[in-house]
Formats: C-alpha cells, structure tokens, sequence
C-alpha cells in the first residue's frame, strides 16, 4: 500500500496540472494564441534559463554520471537503427513510417525529466537528469531532423550538415552551454541575476503542463488506429521493458541513478515531434493523437514502473 502511495504521488500532481489546463482551454480561459504565445516563452525563453541554473547551481561534476549519460546515448541510436529498418516494413504509407519512427524513439524528456526526477529523488536525481538532457538533446534534435528527411515524400535527402546547424540554433542547447560554461570557469554571477534567474527557472515546469493541457485534442483516430496502438505499447511498453531490464541487469543501475533514466525511457512522445511532422508534411493528424494518447496512457503506465520499481527496491 505504501508503495502504490509514493508511486500515486510521483505521478498525480503533474497530471493534475495538465488536466486544470484542460479545463482551462475548454472555458476558453487559455486561448490557443496565449498557449503558441506561451510555448515560445517556454521553449526559447525558460527553459533555457532553468538547465542553466541547474548546471550553475551544481556542485560537483560526478563521474559516476557518465555510465547513465552513455546508456541513454545508445538507447537512441539502437532505437532508430531498429525502427528505421522495422517500421517501414510494418507501415506502407510513407508520411506515417517517419512519425511512428520519431515518435517512438523520442520521448519528452525534457518537461518529464526534471520534476519527476525531482519527486523521486531530488536533487541529485535533477543534477543527473540535467546532464542526460545536456548530452541527448543535441543528437536528438539531429536525428530528428534526418529521420523526417529521409521519410519525406518530396524527394528531399537528409542533409547533416544542416540539421547540426539547427540543433545547434536550439536556445535549450545554448542555456546548456552557457551553463556548463559558468560552472567550468566558476564566473561570479550578481546575487540579484541569480534571485531573478531561479526565480524564473521554477515558473517553467508548471506552466509547462499547463499549456500541455491546453493543447490536448481527442481527434478521431480511426482511419490509423493500428500504426497509433502499437506505436504507444512499443513507446511505453516494450521500450522501457526492455531497457529497463538492460539497465538493471546488465549495467547495475539502480537507485538514485535509475530513476532518470527510467524516466527517458518511459515519458510519453515529445510535443515536438508533432510540430516537425507539420513541417516535413508528414502524418501531423497521426503524430497529434500519438502526443495526446500516449500522454493519457503515460499517467498509467507510469505509475506501474514507478510502483513495481519501488517494491522490487530499485529506487528508494
């Protein structure tokens, strides 16, 4: 029973804001331009600032990160080398192969990470998923764009060069960089920028979820309910399954150091993943209800990882 408690309690609060931001779109409370609006500010504005001041803000560089850092590294690029060979022979229509690819693979960590780490941890869990962000986010937003390159109808041929060029126009990349930056050199930082600057870190996640609820849509997906079923079991299922047990069994990952990378692992698919299918005209109606469903199902799925690792004492 306790242990279905603390899993309760790791999972309900972020769901609770999402679904108020549900509630709030649907009285017309939060309107679609304040959530686009809101979503700029998040993405180029806040976030940026919060891995910033968490990598400021650390206080020591931990070696022992660097074996978690390195699995979730080879997790991504195992992942796409199987779905990039799996999926087309799977789904015939090609709009779809390279939304259930990026789908699948990428998961949002990056508003999933930090407070459930946070909840199952703390701090140092946060340090830790601070550093796999830091050291993920970069190939994912490169493979990223030549997954959807290689998948698009119009002919067009990845280009690498320019999809490193982008990820590295990512501002999130760059508050990592500045970050790591003033806490390699130790620069002094003035103690009202600092006030300001955490003040404004602890803003980011909560209304992150808001604005994720506010753009929840539970559009008809009959006409590709089959690549959407066993796209989100292979997300939320299989993939953390397997992984998981590699990580246990294999690496001895456990504890503190788990529960980040269980969660890469197990957060449903990233909301960018549905803002590159409409850019790269590729399936955007399938990689909208794959956010939305696998979202809804994330809050169950979720909450059985966390419940089955507390008892099995893998985390504490």
């Amino acid at each position: 029973m306790e242990n279905l408690i603390f899993a309760g309690n790791a999972v309900a609060p972020t769901f609770v804001v999402i679904a108020l931001g549900f509630w709030l779109k649907s009285r017309g409370i939060l309107t679609g331009e304040f959530i686009s609006r809101g979503n700029v500010l998040c993405f180029q504005v806040l976030f940026p600032i919060l891995v910033f001041f968490n990598l400021y803000d650390a206080e020591k560089i931990d070696f022992t990160y660097l074996k978690p850092i390195l699995f979730a590294l080879c997790v991504i690029v195992v992942c796409v080398s199987v779905l990039m060979v799996l999926v087309p022979r799977l789904v015939r229509e090609r709009k779809q192969q390279g939304v259930l690819v990026q789908s699948v693979y990428r998961g949002n960590y990056m508003l999933y990470g930090l407070p459930f780490s946070r909840s199952l941890g703390g701090e140092p869990c946060v340090a830790l998923a601070t550093s796999i962000m830091a050291a993920t986010l970069p190939l994912l937003n490169v493979i990223g764009v030549f997954v959807y390159s290689f998948f698009a109808e119009t002919g067009e041929k990845p280009d690498l060069k320019r999809a490193a060029v982008n990820a590295m126009k990512n501002p999130i990349i760059w508050g990592v960089v500045l970050g790591a930056a003033f806490y390699g050199f130790q620069i002094p930082m003035p103690s009202f920028l600092h006030t300001a600057g955490k003040d404004l870190a602890k803003i980011v996640t909560p209304f992150s979820f808001l604005l994720l609820g506010g753009q929840f849509r539970f559009s008809s997906a009959k006409n590709h309910w089959k690549p959407l079923a066993a796209g989100i079991v292979a997300k939320l299922v299989i993939l953390p399954v397997v992984f998981l047990w590699i990580a246990v069994s294999v690496l001895d990952i456990r504890g503190d150091t788990l529960v980040p990378v269980f969660i890469f692992l197990a957060a449903p698919t990233a909301i960018t993943n549905y803002q590159m299918a409409v850019q790269f005209d590729a399936d955007y109606e399938l990689a909208g209800d794959f956010l939305v469903y696998s979202m809804v199902f994330s809050a169950f799925t979720m909450f059985f990882f966390i419940f089955f690792l507390k008892t099995w004492g893998l985390i504490g």
